[in-house]
């Protein structure tokens, strides 16, 4: 009985070390440059002052799918220059206008997801530095399948 209640404990040990995910600083050598003709949108949301947690609704880009926002991490998806707009699973639902984000090629925007009354709202970061500072402490959530670049952690 000892020994599998031991294992039950390993198991689920590993599970949840795997969850964890590198922090921003110690992949950010690793993340490739954007390809000619394309731009990067990293999509983030801070851990909740409370320890609350909070909703993962999924992220939206033209309407697509790329990944799911989740509390304390970050993902980022590249995208051909031009208007895109991005919005969560839930605006579907709602009367809430997508969030337009123009790119141009080589560009990178930053994209927060914010908690304001109950509601998960999306907001372009217009400065890069504070969305850096940001990102730090942050760890990587990747993409959707689909999206997801793959780092070497």
């Amino acid at each position: 009985m000892k020994i599998g209640r031991m294992l039950v404990m390993s198991a689920a040990a590993l599970l949840l070390a795997g969850c964890a995910g590198p922090r921003h600083g110690e992949i950010a050598s690793q993340i490739p440059p954007i390809e000619a003709g394309n731009g990067r949108i990293y999509i983030y949301q801070l851990a909740q002052a409370d320890g609350a947690n909070a909703a993962e609704p999924a992220i939206l880009i033209d309407g697509r799918k790329v990944g799911r926002s989740k509390p304390g991490r970050f993902f980022f998806v590249d995208r051909p220059a031009g208007a895109h707009t991005l919005a969560t699973a839930h605006y579907k639902r709602s009367a809430r206008p997508a969030l337009p984000v123009p790119l141009e090629a080589g560009q990178t925007r930053y994209v927060r997801t914010d908690i304001v009354a109950g509601a998960q709202v999306l907001r372009l970061e217009e400065s890069a530095e504070t969305a850096q500072q940001d990102l730090t402490g942050l760890r990587y959530w990747g993409a959707g399948w689909r999206d997801r670049e793959k780092l070497r952690y």
